[in-house]
């Protein structure tokens, strides 16, 4: 398949991508893996006033987070970008079937906010196991010239693809998760906000009835409706206690849905390399929905391919 490049001069068009979601999806075949293409987004930039609504959406927590938050940022604002990736015709599977499981969010340099940038995103990476699919789609956000953010998101599709093969490195986050007590203290505790869902569907360009409406998640097998998983990352963010450091990178492990209007409990631990692990519990279920650790240096100095 010949390489692909599309370039949006201004942010990406929900009414323009997700139709395109409807299309027959190719299908995927070993022996071509996902299409050589790359999305660039013009112009694109977090402004001040983002970053406040942000903060509204992630809570008043005791301390201020805002360089936990800014981490989060691109991956918020910026994701509309993998959606049009996503739903392109040239991608091998519909977006509805895959699953946002694993992220990786590295700050490589000062992000300034309100200042013109330019987002992309490709497939990197590759891995067929025996019971589905994993892609690795690398972002990049560039401001004057140098890369100053990059994310790794794996998305995930169940299903049989074929023999196992591995393509490209693996650059995102670590496939087991850290283990946190779910015994010990909590470092926070709240309910899961449950307004403002098409605002947040908005920032994000993910419009997934399951973060707007309970019959539909009911429907899809879900106890009910539940917010985008960066909702709740940011929630955790700001509810952590004091770290010292600025972090420079944010690992994300996607366990499960934490329902609109659920008891959130946060438990928090420090590593031995000065960073912290931290895992986000709901009633009734033994395993955290959300796990994450912060990192005060970048743990991967190589960048993907």
């Amino acid at each position: 398949m010949n390489p692909h490049r599309e370039i949006f001069a201004s942010r990406p068009a929900t009414l323009r991508f997700m139709p395109k979601a409807l299309w027959p999806s190719p299908g995927w075949r070993a022996e071509r893996g996902c299409p050589d293409s790359q999305f660039i987004w013009q112009d694109y930039r977090i402004s001040s006033r983002t970053m406040a609504r942000l903060r509204d959406f992630a809570g008043a927590g005791e301390f201020n987070h805002d360089d936990a938050l800014l981490l989060l940022a691109p991956h918020i604002t910026g994701f509309r970008l993998t959606m049009a990736l996503l739903t392109h015709p040239r991608w091998p599977l519909a977006i509805w079937r895959a699953l946002q499981f694993r992220n990786r969010l590295r700050l490589l340099g000062p992000l300034l906010l309100d200042e013109p940038s330019e987002l992309s995103v490709q497939a990197c990476a590759w891995r067929v196991h025996a019971k589905g699919l994993e892609v690795d789609l690398h972002t990049r956000l560039q401001q004057r010239g140098a890369v100053v953010w990059d994310s790794i998101v794996t998305v995930y599709y169940r299903g049989r693809f074929g023999a196992p093969l591995s393509h490209g490195e693996a650059h995102g986050a670590p496939s087991t998760s850290p283990t946190l007590d779910p015994s010990a203290p909590p470092v926070a505790q709240w309910r899961i906000d449950n307004g403002r869902r098409w605002e947040f569907c908005r920032l994000t360009g993910d419009y997934n009835p399951m973060h707007l409406n309970a019959r539909y998640a009911h429907r899809m097998g879900f106890g009910g409706a539940f917010p985008h998983p960066q909702r709740v990352a940011a929630q955790c963010l700001s509810h952590l206690a004091a770290t010292g450091a600025p972090p420079r990178q944010l690992d994300l492990w996607i366990k499960g849905p934490a329902f609109f209007g659920a008891a959130a409990t946060l438990r928090q631990a420090p590593r031995d390399d000065g960073g912290q692990d931290f895992a986000l519990w709901v009633p009734g279920e033994q395993r955290p929905a959300l796990v994450g650790t912060l990192y005060r240096e970048l743990s991967v100095a190589a960048q993907p391919a």
